[in-house]
C-alpha cells in the first residue's frame, strides 16, 4: 500500500512530497521520519504517524520513548 503526503518540512525548510509504502509489515518512508526531531510538530510527520497508526503500526514521539 502506498500513500503520498505533502506539506512543509521544517527540517529542510521547504515544501515536500513524501512517499510512504507499507509492504509485509515494513514501512518505507522517503524522508527522515523515524529520526526527525520535528516529527511531532511537522504537518507531514503528524499525517504519516496517523496513517501508520490507522494501519496498525506503533509510532512513538521523539524524546519520549
Amino acid at each position: 500500500m502506498e500513500q503520498m503526503f505533502n506539506g512543509y518540512c521544517r527540517s529542510q525548510d521547504q515544501a515536500r512530497l513524501v512517499l510512504c509504502e507499507l509492504d509485509e509489515g515494513e514501512a518505507e518512508i522517503d524522508c527522515n521520519f523515524t529520526d526527525c526531531v520535528y516529527r511531532a510538530n511537522c504537518q507531514i510527520g503528524r499525517a504519516i504517524a496517523a496513517w501508520l497508526r490507522e494501519n496498525g503500526y506503533t509510532v512513538s514521539v521523539p524524546g519520549k520513548e
